[in-house]
């Protein structure tokens, strides 16, 4: 076996197991109970103990990574690489659910439009591309909030190409949602076009701690339910 066929063969053995129904469904339900656990444990301790009393409409989501804003800023650390590696799958998932690749035995029988393959690939590189800067959130948090450019920092980068990547991912799921015929309600595409964006240019346009709450509220508003609905019944999914 050539090092080419080992490459490629790798790559379809990780693409079966992240587009696998029941390992998606499992470790979804795992992000979501762990994530909100440790984001509600961080606002609680931080706003008990910490030195400033931690509240949403006051202190940007970041300063939970900080050890002068809360005793235990690991906790929001593991919180963001935990929820970025977790839902890495997620995202192939809803990209192959969506806008699945025909088989190359079956080209001829492709039955959805270019637009759709085009809206869920924006939808894959956008959510791919929050997931991957929560990572880095979490790596690069505001006690490691390390130089990048002459007006930003790693963590500053990150968090941008986080929200960012989430809320345009939205946007096109959203789309997609609203334009074809899919079991997920149409009315929750709209929000998927219109929440998350929206709440997104309102943040960067005003940069105030209780608006960035508000956009990572309408971002859980969108993945949440729409992680719950595609994770019903195989059959019962989507047609």
């Amino acid at each position: 076996m050539t090092v080419r066929q080992s490459i490629n063969k790798a790559r379809a053995k990780f693409y079966n197991v992240v587009t696998n129904y029941r390992f998606v469904k499992k470790t979804s339900l795992i992000v979501i109970t762990v994530y909100l656990s440790l984001l509600l444990i961080a606002v609680i301790i931080a706003a008990i103990f910490g030195p400033y009393g931690y509240t949403i409409w006051t202190r940007m989501i970041s300063d939970l990574g900080g050890i002068k804003y809360t005793p235990v800023p690991i906790l929001f650390d593991i919180a963001c690489v935990f929820a970025g590696i977790m839902t890495i799958p997620l995202t192939f998932y809803i990209e192959n659910l969506f806008a699945p690749l025909p088989k190359k035995k079956n080209l001829r029988e492709q039955h959805f439009s270019r637009l759709r393959f085009r809206l869920g690939s924006n939808a894959f590189f956008f959510s791919l591309m929050g997931n991957l800067g929560y990572i880095f959130v979490g790596i690069f948090s505001e006690d490691r909030n390390y130089p990048l450019l002459d007006f930003a920092s790693y963590h500053d980068v990150f968090s941008f190409l986080s929200f960012t990547g989430f809320a345009l991912g939205a946007f096109f799921i959203g789309w997609i949602i609203a334009l074809y015929d899919t079991k997920i309600p149409k009315v929750f595409g709209i929000y998927g076009i219109i929440g998350p964006p929206t709440m997104l240019f309102t943040f960067l346009f005003t940069m105030e701690a209780l608006w960035e709450w508000i956009l990572l509220f309408s971002i859980l508003l969108w993945i949440i339910p729409l992680t719950l609905m595609m994770m019903r019944k195989p059959e019962s999914r989507l047609k």
